[in-house]
C-alpha cells in the first residue's frame, strides 16, 4: 500500500512538474520599472505591423500621385481633332450635332448664401421647360454649369481651375464674335464649354470625359447679362488688362 501511493505521488509530482515546463513564460511589466527592453514580443510584433501598414500606405499614394503625372494624355475627341488639323469647321459641325438647342431668354441672378461667396445665375427659356443654372465660386474661380430639362433631368459639368478666364470675357465681347473655349490647363481631359458668339445669338455647348454633353443657345441680352456676371464673380474686372495681344481662342 505505501509502495503504491508514493509511486502515484510521483506521478503526480512528475505531473505538476510537466505543467510548469510547458507552461508560457508571459512577461511581467511593473511601468516604473519597465523599459524598452521589456516591450512584450506580442505588442512589439503589432507596432511592427502597424509601421508597415502605414508605410504600404504612403507607397501606394505615392505611387498614384506619380502614374497620375506621368499618365499618357488622353487623345482629343475627334471632332476637335479634326478641328486642331484644320480639316473641319467646328462651328458648322456643332451646328449639325445640335441642331435644335433651347432659347435660354430669361435670367435670374442670386447670392448662395451670405458669406459663401457663390452666386448663381439661372437661365431659363421663354416656356419655363429648360434651364442652365451657373454656380461660380469666387475664392476658387470655379464654375458649374447644370443643364435642366424639365426640372426632372440635370446634366451638370464642372470646370476647376480655369485658364485665360479674362481673355475667355474678352473674346466672348468680339464684335465680330467667334469661338471661344472655356477649359483648364488639361483641356478635354476634364469638363469644358465651348462658345459660338454671334451677333444674334450664343451658343454654349458643354462637354464631359465622362461621355456627356448639353447645349443651349442665349439671346444677346442674356448673353451680355451673364458676361458681366461672371466678370463680376471671378473678380476679373480688377485683372483685365487693355493689351495689343492678338486674339486667341485660348487652348
Amino acid at each position: 500500500m505505501s509502495k503504491h501511493t508514493d509511486i502515484h505521488k510521483t506521478a503526480v509530482d512528475d505531473g505538476e512538474a510537466t505543467d510548469e515546463q510547458h507552461a508560457p513564460e508571459l512577461p511581467v511589466m511593473d511601468g516604473a520599472d519597465a523599459d524598452e527592453g521589456d516591450t512584450p514580443p506580442i505588442a512589439k510584433e503589432f507596432i511592427r505591423r502597424a509601421i508597415q501598414m502605414l508605410e504600404e500606405d504612403e507607397s501606394q499614394e505615392l505611387i498614384k500621385l506619380t502614374r497620375e503625372r506621368i499618365r499618357e494624355p488622353i487623345e482629343p475627341p475627334w471632332p476637335l481633332e479634326q478641328f486642331f488639323n484644320g480639316d473641319i469647321d467646328l462651328e458648322s459641325e456643332l451646328a449639325m450635332r445640335f441642331s435644335s438647342t433651347p432659347v435660354m431668354s430669361t435670367i435670374k441672378i442670386r447670392k448662395l448664401g451670405a458669406n459663401a461667396g457663390r452666386s448663381v445665375a439661372t437661365l431659363t427659356t421663354q416656356d419655363g421647360a429648360a434651364q442652365v443654372i451657373f454656380d461660380a465660386d469666387a475664392e476658387s474661380r470655379a464654375l458649374q454649369a447644370s443643364f435642366t430639362l424639365g426640372s426632372m433631368l440635370s446634366l451638370r459639368f464642372v470646370l476647376r481651375d480655369l485658364v485665360d478666364r479674362t481673355r475667355w470675357l474678352s473674346l466672348m465681347r468680339r464684335d465680330g464674335g467667334g469661338l471661344a473655349f472655356l477649359w483648364g490647363s488639361r483641356r478635354w481631359e476634364k469638363d469644358y464649354i465651348i462658345c459660338i458668339a454671334r451677333k444674334y445669338y450664343t451658343i454654349f455647348y458643354a462637354f464631359s470625359p465622362n461621355g456627356l454633353e448639353a447645349a443651349a443657345r442665349l439671346t444677346p441680352e442674356i448673353t451680355g447679362k451673364l458676361l458681366n456676371w461672371l466678370e463680376k464673380a471671378w473678380g476679373a474686372e480688377e485683372e483685365i488688362k487693355r493689351d495689343n495681344k492678338p486674339d486667341m481662342l485660348t487652348w
